[in-house]
């Protein structure tokens, strides 16, 4: 079904099970359903491995930058190549873009078929993350099928280093404007480094004269009370 991007509107929220179910205040892990089995996707034993694979990609070491919905991986392959000092993790739902992007991964690029609100909710340790990239998110018509929520961003703070950054870019207003009211109070940040190459989405805002909407914020640096 195709969906008018001038005209989007943040759809309903589901409401949570239980007041507990996204604890921002205390960054706890929380509980989501989402896509290919949720936050129950590793506590599976057939997925041990993969649970592994992934711990280790994470592991300290160098920068570590993730892409939330690469598609079909123009963007996470450039970067990849582009710096190879960086640690490169690309989540996808589709198999077949994954499949093709696993093809022609570097070494450094790590490309997966996986909820992202799995990965930051479930899996990924506290402050491991140095950048996390958003670009073109789909704007979707349903409410349990969004994104970025309060908890998503909740999530995104308790993994991300101090002076880590989330890079978004977007055509619809809509979604820029209900992205920027999530990460209210975080700070400005300038925009990272990008390799040259463009994704399908930008090449047709390019093409077509539309306008892109994009922030880089980290979250507030909490004073030091000690």
């Amino acid at each position: 079904m195709a969906i008018d991007r001038d005209s989007w509107q943040v759809p309903a929220m589901p409401k949570p099970r239980s007041g507990k179910d996204a604890d921002e205040s205390a960054g706890s892990r929380r509980k989501v359903t989402g896509a290919l089995g949720g936050s129950l996707l590793f506590d599976q034993p057939q997925h041990a491995q993969l649970k592994a694979d992934i711990l280790a990609f994470v592991a300290p070491g160098p920068p570590l930058a993730i892409e939330v919905g690469f598609d079909h991986g123009i963007t996470l392959l450039a970067n990849a190549r582009t710096f190879p000092d960086w640690r490169w993790l690309g989540v996808e739902i589709r198999r077949k873009h994954v499949e093709a992007v696993r093809d022609n991964a570097p070494d450094n690029c790590l490309p997966l078929r996986l909820d992202a609100r799995t990965l930051f909710s479930a899996l990924l340790p506290d402050a491991c993350v140095d950048r996390v990239d958003i670009l073109f998110p789909t704007p979707v018509l349903k409410g349990h099928h969004m994104l970025v929520t309060d908890g998503f961003v909740a999530d995104l703070r308790r993994v991300l280093k101090p002076g880590g950054v989330v890079f978004w870019m977007t055509d619809v207003q809509g979604l820029h404007n209900w992205m920027t009211t999530c990460f209210s109070g975080w700070d400005e940040r300038k925009t990272p480094p990008r390799a040259p190459d463009l994704s399908r989405r930008e090449r047709v805002c390019r093409r077509d004269g539309l306008p892109v909407w994009s922030a880089c914020l980290s979250p507030k640096m909490q004073p030091n009370l000690l």
